[in-house]
């Protein structure tokens, strides 16, 4: 790739990252002007419903960020940037133990009878 087409792909890059902040940003103060529409009895029913959710994906289901988004809230794939943008996911990472993903390859190599699972896992990690 010459010096001119990196130049420009990377100020369609940057033009790209503006458009995508500004979007996050507008959707941001919707939500915010939404919160701030409710009464402190409605935040607070919002808040619980909202925190029992997140206690079931994380805590009851241990399920995954999608999992959660998708399966417990019921959103759709419009929810997944927004959930990153507002820090769900950083919960999400944060209340996961580090052995999840490991534990999850462990269940599926028993349920499909893989021999020498975790060989095969300590493979796939290097």
């Amino acid at each position: 790739m010459d010096e001119e087409s990196k130049n420009k792909l990377m100020g369609e890059l940057d033009e790209f990252s503006n458009l995508y902040s500004k979007a996050m940003k507008e959707i941001e103060i919707e939500q915010e002007a939404y919160w701030n529409s409710l009464s402190k009895e409605d935040q607070l029913k919002a808040f619980c419903a909202v925190t029992r959710r997140i206690f079931q994906a994380e805590l009851v289901d241990k399920g995954s960020y999608r999992w959660a988004l998708y399966d417990v809230f019921g959103f759709g794939p419009e929810s997944y940037t927004q959930g990153m943008d507002c820090g769900y996911m950083a919960i999400h990472n944060a209340i996961m133990p580090e052995d999840h993903d490991t534990n999850l390859l462990k269940a599926f190599c028993k349920k499909y009878d893989i021999e020498n699972s975790e060989e095969k896992i300590i493979e796939f990690w290097i």
